[in-house]
């Protein structure tokens, strides 16, 4: 019963947030759209993976965050938690200010290794929507959840930061994350540089060769610049996105085992035409 409450609980939450996205990113995303005539609900089983990954994944992955978290946390340091440094005795918003730059260096080099051979059919999930928008804030392979945050999470609370200051960020980093998925015209002009913008990200999830494997920053476009991987040229928008996989699936339960199944070999290319057959043409 418990388990029961704690689930209607947490759906309950998830749709006031989703209810929230909705009308604001939508009332946005019709006056300033990046992409015009994209709407999210146009691929209904899209939209329906969407909200599987809303309402299902983070409840599981709540709970796992928790036990590894805290279990490492209780490992190496005892019942009385702690850390390395006695960080979590500063000011509560010095130490939002440092986990998010923190977070963020990590992040960067977590999702760079996710663009990789080895992790890119995880990764791959959260970069298959079509029209994309704010919904694919969620859509994210749970291995790919789990390793992300787990590890960025982990590590700042190992050096010490309070774990209050980490629920403190969790609605800025829940609003900020949706608002760079969102259909938006924004690149934050003369701030381009400092914090990542809905026109940034779009580029990071286009299929266009010149855009693809750039702008890995979650916050702080200036990780981007300092390792060579920013992309935004003035004057353009990105406008295709989805998987390079063309057989990708739109159901959330073959996408989650989408990145375990062997991928296809890449179709071999068609042999030249001989040319005594293109002259007689």
């Amino acid at each position: 019963m418990e388990l029961f409450e704690a689930v209607c609980e947490f759906w309950l939450d998830q749709l006031v947030w989703i209810l929230r996205f909705a009308i604001v990113f939508g009332l946005l995303g019709y006056f300033m759209p990046c992409n015009r005539g994209m709407r999210w609900w146009a691929a209904p089983r899209a939209v329906a993976a969407d909200f599987f990954y809303w309402f299902a994944v983070p409840f599981a992955l709540r709970n796992v965050h928790r036990v590894l978290v805290a279990g490492t946390l209780v490992a190496l340091f005892g019942e009385d938690g702690g850390g390395l440094l006695p960080l979590a005795d500063r000011p509560l918003w010095a130490q939002c200010l440092a986990i998010l730059v923190i977070q963020d260096v990590l992040l960067y080099g977590l999702h760079r290794a996710f663009h990789t051979r080895w992790a890119w059919r995880f990764h791959a999930v959260h970069h298959s929507p079509a029209q994309l928008d704010w919904p694919a804030a969620a859509r994210f392979h749970p291995v790919n959840h789990a390793m992300t945050f787990v590890v960025a999470d982990l590590a700042v609370l190992l050096l010490g930061f309070s774990p209050l200051a980490l629920a403190v960020l969790v609605p800025f980093n829940v609003w900020y994350s949706t608002m760079v998925h969102a259909n938006l015209n924004w690149s934050f002009g003369p701030l381009r540089y400092v914090f990542a913008s809905p026109v940034f990200h779009r580029w990071h999830h286009t299929t266009q060769a010149a855009g693809r494997d750039k702008n890995f920053a979650s916050t702080f476009p200036i990780l981007d610049l300092l390792f060579g991987t920013f992309y935004m040229p003035r004057g353009e928008l990105p406008a295709e996105f989805g998987s390079d996989d063309p057989d990708f699936p739109e159901g959330f339960w073959r996408q989650l085992v989408y990145p375990f199944r062997r991928a296809k070999p890449a179709p071999a290319e068609a042999p030249a035409e001989p040319a005594h057959r293109r002259a007689a043409a």
